[in-house]
């Protein structure tokens, strides 16, 4: 269980890291739109193609690392499922040996906080495997670069004028 909260960590830690990269390469892709527009204001397409083509190397990079970062999460989401079913598994497994004496008894209070305990348990795997399905199914596609150059080159050109 211990090396299960391990991985877990590092996990979450590599998703985040995955999720900065992705950061990074957004700020890249605004600072090569603007030598794109300079280039163009200087009447230079063949730079200004260039800068393009990095644009939207830099955009296809933040994406990849956005969506490897949403796989990790998604991973992470199942280790923590095992986690907390480990822990379930062993509270269960401490309600069960009561459940003995407490259904000889009879006793409908403690027979339904009993229940309770057990439902409960078994509501919170089921969120948690209800956000991991939500975070893999949320997934991006991404489109032939040639057109997002040609599309960039385009809107670049609109507002340089």
């Amino acid at each position: 269980l211990t090396c299960a909260v391990e991985h877990l960590f590092n996990l979450k830690f590599a998703a985040k890291e995955l999720s900065r990269n992705s950061k990074k390469c957004d700020k890249e892709e605004k600072a090569e739109k603007a030598k794109v527009k300079k280039a163009i204001q200087k009447g230079n397409m063949e730079v200004a193609r260039i800068h393009a083509e990095n644009a939207i190397r830099q955009k296809n990079q933040a994406i990849n690392f956005l969506r490897m970062s949403a796989r990790v999460d998604a991973v992470a989401a199942r280790v923590q499922t095992a986690v907390t079913m480990g822990k379930v598994t062993k509270s269960m497994a401490g309600v069960v040996k009561s459940m003995d004496a407490t259904l000889k008894s009879m006793n409908l209070e403690k027979i339904s906080a009993l229940m309770d305990k057990f439902e409960h348990q078994f509501e919170t795997l089921d969120v948690q495997t209800q956000q991991m399905e939500d975070t893999m199914s949320s997934t991006t596609t991404l489109t032939t670069p040639q057109n997002q150059v040609d599309m960039l080159l385009q809107e670049m050109a609109d507002e340089a004028g």
